[in-house]
């Protein structure tokens, strides 16, 4: 995603993995102008809805934070928060397993790196816009030209078995959609270098799906305990358990703006609350 001016312009790279294009947005009070590089206008909006999940009846989110003190405040103070997509399952893959154990930046370097290494850019009106490397051009990178940017060895072989999968047609965002979340999980799960937390993030951006609580992130489990939820030392599944029981259906909204209000406070520098 780039900003080529201050401003509320952005343009985003977006589509299928081999034949991306440029998505244009210009934001404004109540309205939007969505200019695309490649596509014609009814699927630049149908683009723009998914990038955002603008589909999203984000409103039954609110009812559910209505009941429900940790997030009440959080929904007030960033009300519109909407789950940011990637353009494909794929793409939430290769951004999910190499931020594997990783500090966001150090994982940005390596992308940018991968981007230089494979000169995956597209460029309009002057502008130069990174996009994911296709999956052919990962694959001619090879091992040794993927741990020269910087992955190791481990998810240098996950990223081209990644590749050549997503070139078989495995990773359909469709199917993923319509799966249960243990079911969509768990195929995932068989694929190379992809555990849980990779799997349901992937799902999370990459398919949109709302029913995804990450109980094992540890920026989720730091949240929970700090705002006196679930305390970070208990199971994995206690985290899950409290995410199903005050957000069914609505799990993935409740890990983003978890996300948001711990990143929020400690930006500010404030405590957590008093214990009770």
């Amino acid at each position: 995603m780039v900003f080529p001016a201050d401003g509320p312009r952005l343009l985003r790279a977006w589509g299928p993995p081999e034949r991306p294009v440029v998505i244009g947005v210009d934001g404004g009070p109540g309205r939007w102008r969505v200019t695309a590089w490649g596509l014609g206008p009814s699927e630049a909006w149908a683009a723009v809805r998914s990038m955002f999940s603008l589909d999203h009846p984000i409103e039954s989110f609110y009812r559910q934070a209505r009941n429900e003190p940790l997030l009440g405040g959080a929904v007030r103070a960033f009300r519109g928060l909407r789950l940011p997509r990637d353009p494909s399952l794929y793409e939430a893959l290769v951004h999910a397993v190499l931020g594997q154990q990783l500090s966001v930046a150090a994982a940005n370097t390596i992308k940018r790196r991968l981007i230089g290494a494979t000169g995956a850019i597209l460029e309009v009106e002057g502008v130069e816009v990174p996009r994911l490397p296709a999956p052919s051009e990962i694959l001619a990178l090879g091992e040794p030209g993927l741990r020269g940017v910087g992955a190791s060895g481990a998810k240098a072989r996950s990223l081209r078995a990644l590749s050549a999968r997503e070139q078989a047609g495995a990773f359909d965002g469709k199917r993923f959609r319509r799966a249960s979340v243990e079911s969509a999980v768990a195929q995932l799960d068989r694929e190379p270098g992809v555990g849980r937390w990779t799997a349901e993030n992937a799902l999370l951006r990459g398919v949109g799906r709302r029913d995804l609580f990450v109980a094992g992130d540890l920026g989720l489990r730091v949240a929970l305990d700090r705002f006196g939820a679930v305390e970070r030392s208990a199971p994995e599944s206690e985290a899950r358990a409290w995410g199903e029981r005050h957000y069914p259906g609505w799990g993935s909204y409740a890990t983003l703006y978890l996300w948001r209000r711990l990143v929020t406070e400690l930006s500010l520098g404030r405590r957590p609350p008093a214990a009770t």
